[in-house]
């Protein structure tokens, strides 16, 4: 799930690249996310690909099942651009016709940059984030003040001359 989605309930339509880019990382993985078994390094399987490529061994993350029987350049290539796919701020991820440029050779495969920077879009994410939390709060306040009725029946609201006239 896209994290300005989990986090603020925002979708982006860069909600969709995100989760073809952690797509891509199953496939070449050969592991499924929500099966994944976390470790001490790792939360979910994007965190180990991250640490693969800040280690330098983002072929690492290629199902080992497969022995030799790949195209090490693909491999990596399509590990890139699930690393771009996936990144934190939707503002950096790449739209899906560039995504399908690289893919297809088009456009040159970026380096994904694995280091926690934000950018001017996830910083207004946050924003919002925060006035949303804040408006929640304050809905939660106000529902918290109890309102008792001041009145018994509709003789108290209304005097009789105005309720004869309505009726």
């Amino acid at each position: 799930m896209a994290p300005e989605y989990a986090l603020w309930g925002f979708l982006t339509y860069k909600a969709d690249v995100y989760s073809f880019g952690v797509l891509a990382l199953e496939i070449i993985a050969g592991k499924s996310n929500m099966k994944y078994q976390p470790n001490e390094d790792c939360f979910c399987l994007l965190d180990q690909a991250v640490l693969l490529k800040q280690k330098g061994r983002l072929i690492d993350l290629v199902d080992p099942r497969l022995g030799s029987e790949f195209n090490k350049k693909e491999a990596v290539g399509m590990l890139k651009i699930a690393l771009l796919c996936t990144n934190q701020s939707p503002g950096l991820r790449p739209t899906m016709s560039e995504v399908v440029n690289m893919l297809e050779g088009h456009t040159k495969i970026k380096e994904p940059n694995v280091d926690v920077i934000m950018s001017e879009e996830e910083l207004r994410f946050q924003e919002l984030g925060k006035t949303f939390e804040e408006m929640q709060s304050h809905d939660s306040e106000q529902t918290e003040i109890s309102i008792k009725p001041t009145s018994s029946n509709s003789n108290d609201l209304y005097p009789d001359s105005q309720i004869s006239e309505k009726c």
